[in-house]
């Protein structure tokens, strides 16, 4: 009987962990690091980045170019592709032989 007791108790242990691990603690872990930035931002207001004191003021806005629809390079500003070939040159040398 002792032996199932110790047995059901390692088990319970296990199982409370296991949902604490993955269940409350990233909970607890994302409140404890929003309520840190949050207190960094208001000690330090020039460290905020750009985008969130936007999002503050006038809320989310998307913006993008007119004409280009990934971002990054448009392919006419690339340049062009260039094809080189290796040409062997005889050796002046082995002409003279």
């Amino acid at each position: 009987m002792t032996l199932i007791r110790i047995i059901a108790t390692f088990l319970l242990i296990y199982l409370v962990f296991r949902f604490f691990t993955m269940y409350i603690f990233p909970l607890l872990v994302r409140w404890f690091i929003n309520k840190q930035k949050k207190r960094f931002y208001e000690q330090n207001p020039h460290m905020r980045p750009p985008d969130q004191e936007e999002k503050k003021k006038q809320g989310v806005k998307f913006s993008q170019k007119e004409g280009s629809s990934k971002p990054g390079k448009p392919t006419d500003q690339i340049g062009e592709y260039v094809d080189f070939e290796e040409l062997k040159e005889d050796d002046p040398k082995k002409k003279k032989k």
